[in-house]
């Protein structure tokens, strides 16, 4: 499709992903798409932002990940707003990486107001250099996975919005919040039509651990909700 296209398949990247306030899950499958800040703004429906402050300079963006969460940020952002303390992950068709107008940056895309971003081939391979330095220098060991940034902060910036078709699936914490999300979105709100699966999966949602595993070149487990 293009050289990023053939870089990400070369590396093994399976997914994006994005995460977003639970309460959030029935404003996206209503209106079929998840929208950038600048969209959100000119509607009317509910819905409540991850990121007020929009720092990195991009609001027509979506900030993304590649293969799991910025858990670092989920972390920040869930103290930020304790009324609302269940969250949940999308998880995105990796081919958005080659839309036109996605944007890269080696590190959290907030940093320096947004002066790491760029688009291309070169900033795409930049979130996989030998040593990358943000907030702090981290450097790729014999055990880093080819599909894993190497700052865990990495991000990916894609135009907004996003058609729910390129959803696969929605990661929850717990058994718990997915049978919570599956009634209120399947029974209550007669969603069940276009939810996309529902997987728990406790690590993506613990920065430390889902660092040290993925850095060791080992994938969290992942359980698929049955009803």
């Amino acid at each position: 499709m293009n050289e990023i296209w053939a870089e990400a398949q070369r590396r093994g990247i399976t997914r994006l992903c994005h995460f977003t306030k639970s309460a959030n899950l029935a404003h996206i499958l209503a209106t079929g798409e998840i929208r950038d800040a600048v969209t959100l703004r000119a509607s009317t429906e509910g819905f409540r932002p991850t990121d007020l402050a929009r720092l990195d300079g991009y609001p027509n963006h979506i900030n993304c990940s590649v293969e799991y969460p910025n858990t670092w940020y989920l972390d920040r952002a869930r103290t930020e707003d304790p009324h609302f303390r269940e969250w949940a992950i999308l998880t995105l068709d990796p081919v958005l990486l080659t839309l036109p107008g996605a944007k890269f940056c080696p590190y959290n895309a907030a940093r320096g107001l947004g002066g790491g971003i760029r688009s291309g081939f070169a900033a795409f391979t930049s979130l996989f250099e030998a040593s990358v330095s943000g907030n702090a220098t981290r450097t790729r060991t014999a055990r880093h996975p080819g599909w894993w940034p190497t700052d865990d902060q990495a991000e990916v910036l894609l135009p907004g919005p996003i058609p729910l078709s390129h959803v696969h699936s929605v990661i929850v914490k717990d058994a718990e919040q997915a049978k919570l999300e599956h009634y209120r979105l399947t029974q209550h709100l007669d969603m069940g039509a276009v939810l996309p699966p529902l997987i728990i999966a406790p690590a993506l949602f613990d920065k430390y651990l889902l660092s040290q595993t993925v850095r060791a070149g080992r994938r969290p487990a992942e359980l698929a909700f049955v009803p």
